[in-house]
């Protein structure tokens, strides 16, 4: 909710601070988006050197330092340098949630369901936040709807603080200094904590890990280019649709804001039908054990990835004064489907292919979509200018029709590059225990 918090106040913040418009209305989203693209580089890989509570309790405080910084804020420098600090600190819950989930649940379906509601729920906020800014701005001001960004940051923390540790290497940690605290004389270790090296080695492998995945592994790579113009695409969209529905059917900035949300609808249907696919995919996984994995999800991104290109073309050629507005704005329908069941198949199919990587492998994610989220959407105005809406539309839907190609690809060469992988799990089936994935394997000591 707090990458576009700032999308429908630019007016209000460009009188307050006296700043031109142009790039400028996007920067603050932008620096929002380039903190998302350094924290999880930096979160992601600490949370499995050093657990993933850590890492969420802290960025979560100091994103609510943050957020309350860029309230009391008195000029433009210093508000965007605390929006980059805000998705910077914001950026553990994508970036760590997913390995913290990896941890937990077992078995796959569940799995599944579990990253769909997260997913689902990530994909809520910002369309929430054109709601709130539309309504409360224009009566309260700009710093208001901060103000209730804060308040929702502060009642959140409470579930936050109460998580426990998922990490089966920070459990046994736990567990071995109370032991070695308790029997004297015997000196317990975790068993990832045998072979390890020096401080400094180790922050240094884990900390370049994200990167190494990205750059070394082909089906990462291929995975988060195409989560990452999604990404950016959806950016573009909060201008596009500000630009159809309140230029050409003159919409106010509150009920402009209502309506962006009805790809709630969408995103609705698209957790229902992943879960009417999830009593079909265990089954093909089983007729072809070999693309098990690429079976049992990425179907749901091969559907997804047609109709993503058939809403940006209906959305752009039926926004004309002559169509009347609920034809183009239906068009957010089955986008918000598309979005949602293509980032549920590609984020639950990296996380079954990474398991206890599956942290530093959606961070290498977050960082891809953060780049293009914060780069792509600063052309859009220029875009808007040369091309027009409809084939500004097209020319997204022409790239987003190559990239869809991706999940087909999977499915036909996804078992031979995780075969050729050093990272990529070899999915075989499993059932849920009572301790979860990771939380499983958190069950023995090493004595020396």
């Amino acid at each position: 909710m707090g990458s576009i918090l700032t999308t429908n106040i630019f007016p209000q913040l460009q009188q307050t601070f006296d700043v031109p418009g142009g790039p400028e209305a996007v920067m603050p989203a932008s620096l929002y988006l380039v903190g998302f693209m350094f924290g999880p580089l930096i979160f992601a890989p600490l949370s499995e050197g050093y657990g993933r509570k850590p890492v969420l309790v802290s960025g979560f405080a100091l994103f609510g330092v943050a957020t309350l910084s860029a309230v009391l804020a008195r000029n433009w420098a210093v508000f965007l340098f605390f929006r980059f600090l805000c998705g910077t600190f914001g950026s553990p819950p994508l970036s760590v949630v997913g390995g913290v989930i990896a941890d937990v649940f077992c078995n796959e379906v569940t799995r599944g369901r579990v990253i769909m509601a997260w997913s689902a729920a990530t994909f809520a906020g910002p369309l929430l936040a054109p709601v709130l800014t539309g309504f409360v701005s224009p009566a309260l001001g700009w710093r208001w709807t901060f103000w209730i960004a804060l308040i929702m940051v502060s009642v959140s923390f409470i579930p936050v603080i109460a998580l426990p540790e998922t990490f089966a290497t920070k459990i046994l940690r736990t567990r071995a200094a109370k032991l070695n605290k308790k029997f004297k004389g015997r000196n317990f270790i975790a068993a990832g904590d045998v072979r390890k090296g020096s401080l400094w080695a180790s922050l240094k492998t884990t900390l370049s890990r994200p990167l190494r995945l990205l750059f070394s592994e082909m089906l990462l790579a291929l995975a988060c280019v195409y989560m990452a113009f999604a990404y950016a695409v959806f950016y573009m969209m909060v201008q596009i649709f500000g630009t159809i529905f309140q230029g050409v059917y003159k919409f106010s900035l509150g009920i402009a804001g209502v309506a962006f949300s009805i790809m709630a609808i969408g995103t609705v249907s698209g957790c229902l039908f992943s879960l009417w696919y999830d009593n079909i995919g265990p089954r093909l996984g089983a007729k072809h054990p070999d693309k098990r994995a690429e079976y049992l999800r990425l179907p749901l991104a091969c559907v997804g990835g047609p109709i993503f290109v058939i809403s940006l073309l209906w959305l752009g050629w039926t926004a004309t004064a002559s169509v009347h507005w609920f034809v183009p704005l239906s068009a957010l329908i089955p986008y918000g489907f598309a979005y949602q069941v293509i980032f549920v198949a590609m984020i639950n199919y990296i996380t079954d292919a990474y398991d206890i990587y599956a942290a530093s492998a959606l961070a290498a994610c977050g960082t891809t979509r953060s780049i293009a989220g914060a780069l792509i959407p600063l052309c859009v105005d220029k875009m808007l200018s040369s091309l027009g809406i409809a084939w500004s539309c097209t020319l997204l839907a022409l790239i987003s029709a190559l990239l869809g190609f991706v999940p087909f690809a999977f499915i036909m060469y996804g078992d031979k590059i995780r075969a050729a992988s050093r990272f990529s799990a070899t999915l075989k089936p499993q059932t849920d225990s009572p301790d979860g994935g990771s939380l499983a394997r958190a069950r023995s000591l090493t004595t020396v």
